[in-house]
């Protein structure tokens, strides 16, 4: 092979590809993510031997308390009951709503644990006879570990609610609930009572209220009687409310007949005005006798000269003096008739003259006479008005004292009535058959869910303060560490390789090769994509598996058709080339460093470069530009130049060498290295230029485990080679069967 020259290569400020598609960049570290399915998986032993240490533990808390502190319980049950809408009602009226049963519960219940009440109720001679009354010997001791003891709830879905309480002694239990509910019913039959009686005394001192104007009101509607002169009945009212309508009445027909005569009269005076005639005033001009005479002389004229004309024709003399006699009986005719016309005319005008000043006389006298009776009857509605307000007040206050006698009645109705009380006693306490506490049924469960709890919090507390890279969504949390894949332990293999080093081509068919080769895939997608050569792999803390991870790296590749070179960086602690079974002493990278020409051991089908020549191993070098230059030459010579790199905590050339790559690969050892860390680094890549492809973690916790278990069991199984069966013993098929 060509030997890798300095004096005849790339310059060292090549251009760097594009950055890997899909690589976030920015090393800001998010809040952890604690997978709880995972913790339990991880604990389950441990979680089920605290759950059976809890049922040991709560069997031995059972019989000390059951020793120690026995308890006896018990129970004082009430009733609320609906409230009773009307005295005369035959039942109750229901109550549907279960918030409005919870509440009345509530506020009963507190009146029963009031201090008045327990109070009353711890005076009592019987309290002292018991020896928790003799423990508590004074009437607030008592009360006040009533308060704090006394416990009351409701039944959901009922109209009860409950009373509890609890003592060492069970013959004190029924003997101090009992008390405390008579107590409580007595005072609250009580309070009922008192609140009736002051309801009742309001009523019926609003009554006599009410009476008393009933009284004054009677005595001002008699007063109002006499002094206007009311009558009792109506008849006459209705009579004076008739003739002021006929007056009404009449006066408008008088109006219109007015206004009638005084249109005709104007008709009349604008006829004799203008001379201006109309059929009607001839027909009545024809009735004169002598108007009837000159007419018929007229005809009997015009007769004769018709005659005449058709006999002698129109010049003769007898025709001629015809038709000056006809002109002349016709001029006759029609002054006659003008005088009548006139005459006539005249007469109406005198007629109708009269007939409208009698007529506005008469509407005069109707007019005053209406404005009279009106007032009269305004005066009348007036009175009848205020009579009528004065006894619709009456009626009213006797309504109003009616139904005062009616609450009245239906108070005395319902303090009579038995189930007019809200609450009833349904049952009274009893002295306890059975300890409320302790119970071992309860005891034993209680125990190992309380020591269950404790260990699963003390777990899930130490999980979240574990700053530890333990999971895949521990490094998925970290801003730019995109996961390009996870390598288990080869311990959970169920291939049971013997080391991971070249597990790869030693043992193909195992879970962890096809994890490298997964993970392999992935970089050579990134690489394709963003046109990647030269690749560093790196890791924080030491034996994080870095070397691991470019070995099986660089043997993936290579067995996917790329030319491959690996180059051992750490040369503190060398190991690639022991790997592939290379004297690691012989010359490498720091002789190439120092301008040597170095020829690579071929292995696997891989270019080795080892780390060099002991005595020439100069940290230093592997931060200058020659080693930029270095890997600019392989990338020319080679596909793919993997770097094995020092962890970067112990070897700061770490950081300077992975920015002469194209990318750089980081290996985050799982239980080993912090979030912290592995955003710190992240940041440091950045802050130096490098490019950042993607992260590797390895070695995680219990990763073969569940579906992933089964997973690993199926890669195992499906790569163990399976001989060929003949066709002969092949199993037959169902159509040949059918």
């Amino acid at each position: 092979m060509t030997a890798a020259n300095p004096s005849s290569t790339p310059s060292a400020t090549a251009p760097r590809p594009a950055s890997p598609g899909g690589a976030p960049r920015g090393g800001r570290q998010q809040a952890p993510t604690i997978d709880p399915v995972r913790v339990l998986r991880q604990h389950a032993w441990l979680l089920a031997g605290s759950a059976g240490a809890g049922l040991v533990l709560g069997v031995i808390a059972h019989f000390t308390c059951l020793f120690l502190y026995p308890l006896w319980g018990g129970t004082v049950l009430f009733e609320i009951r609906p409230e009773v809408t009307g005295a005369k009602d035959a039942v109750t009226r229901e109550i549907v709503q279960d918030e409005a049963i919870a509440r009345l519960g509530q506020t009963e219940s507190q009146k029963m644990t009031s201090k008045s009440v327990l109070e009353a109720a711890m005076k009592a001679p019987d309290i002292a006879t018991t020896k928790w009354g003799q423990y508590y010997d004074t009437v607030d001791d008592r009360v006040k570990q009533l308060e704090d003891t006394l416990r009351v709830g409701h039944r959901r879905g009922t109209q009860l609610f409950t009373v509890t309480w609890r003592t060492w002694d069970k013959a004190d239990v029924p003997v101090v609930m009992n008390r405390v509910a008579d107590t409580y019913m007595s005072m609250r039959e009580a309070e009922e009572n008192e609140r009736s009686a002051r309801s009742k005394a309001q009523f019926e001192s609003k009554r006599s209220g009410v009476e008393e104007q009933i009284r004054t009101l009677k005595a001002e509607i008699q007063d109002f009687i006499r002094k206007n002169g009311i009558t009792a009945g109506r008849e006459s009212d209705l009579a004076d409310q008739r003739s002021t309508e006929n007056l009404a009445l009449l006066r408008d027909d008088t109006i219109r007949d007015l206004t009638l005569a005084q249109a005709r009269l104007d008709s009349i005076d604008r006829k004799i005005a203008d001379q201006r005639f109309e059929d009607e005033d001839r027909r009545s001009a024809l009735d004169d006798q002598s108007i009837r005479a000159l007419e018929r002389d007229l005809q009997q004229l015009q007769v004769a000269l018709l005659a005449s004309r058709e006999r002698f024709g129109e010049d003769h003399q007898q025709v001629k003096d015809l038709m000056q006699r006809e002109a002349s009986g016709r001029a006759r005719l029609t002054a006659a008739m003008n005088e009548s016309m006139s005459r006539n005319l005249l007469a109406d005008k005198i007629n109708f003259a009269q007939r409208v000043v009698g007529l506005k006389s008469l509407v005069e006298k109707q007019t005053l006479d209406l404005t009279t009776g009106q007032k009269r009857l305004q005066e009348l509605t007036a009175q009848i008005s205020a009579l009528d307000a004065l006894k619709e007040q009456l009626v009213q206050k006797e309504l109003e004292r009616n139904d005062l006698q009616d609450l009245i009645s239906q108070l005395d109705l319902l303090q009579a009535r038995e189930d007019a009380r809200r609450v009833r006693l349904v049952q009274r306490a009893s002295t306890p058959k059975e300890l409320d506490f302790p119970q071992l049924k309860f005891m034993m469960p209680g125990g190992a869910v309380l020591v269950l709890l404790v260990v699963a919090g003390i777990l899930f507390l130490r999980e979240f303060l574990d700053q530890r890279v333990k999971q895949p969504s521990d490094i998925a949390g970290i801003g730019g560490a995109r996961l390009l894949g996870v390598i288990p332990d080869i311990s959970d293999d169920p291939a049971s390789p013997k080391a991971a080093e070249l597990v790869v081509t030693e043992l193909p068919g195992s879970t962890t090769a096809e994890m490298f080769r997964q993970f392999a895939s992935a970089v050579r997608k990134s690489m394709d994509a963003s046109g990647l050569r030269s690749i560093a792999v790196m890791t924080p803390h030491p034996a994080g598996g870095a070397t691991t991870t470019a070995v099986n790296l660089a043997l993936s590749l290579h067995a996917a058709g790329r030319t491959v070179a690996i180059v051992d960086a750490n040369l503190r602690r060398p190991r690639v080339a022991s790997i592939f079974g290379v004297d690691p002493d012989a010359p490498g990278l720091s002789d190439m460093l120092a301008g040597k020409s170095v020829e690579p051991h071929m292995s696997h089908g891989i270019a080795i470069y080892g780390p060099g020549t002991p005595d020439i191993r100069v940290y230093e070098r592997l931060t200058t530009d020659e080693m930029r230059r270095l890997v600019a030459r392989l990338r020319e010579k080679y596909q793919v130049v993997v770097v094995d790199l020092p962890p970067t905590l112990v070897a700061g050339e770490s950081l300077v060498v992975a920015d002469c790559c194209d990318a750089a690969i980081l290996v985050v050892r799982a239980m080993q290295d912090q979030r912290g860390l592995v955003s710190k680094f992240i940041y440091q890549l950045q802050e130096t230029h490098a490019v950042l492809m993607g992260t590797v973690l390895m070695r995680p916790e219990h990763t073969i485990g569940g579906y992933f278990k089964k997973n690993a069991e199926l890669m195992a199984e499906y790569a163990k080679p399976v001989s060929a069966q003949p066709a002969s013993t092949q199993p037959a098929s169902k159509e040949a069967k059918s």
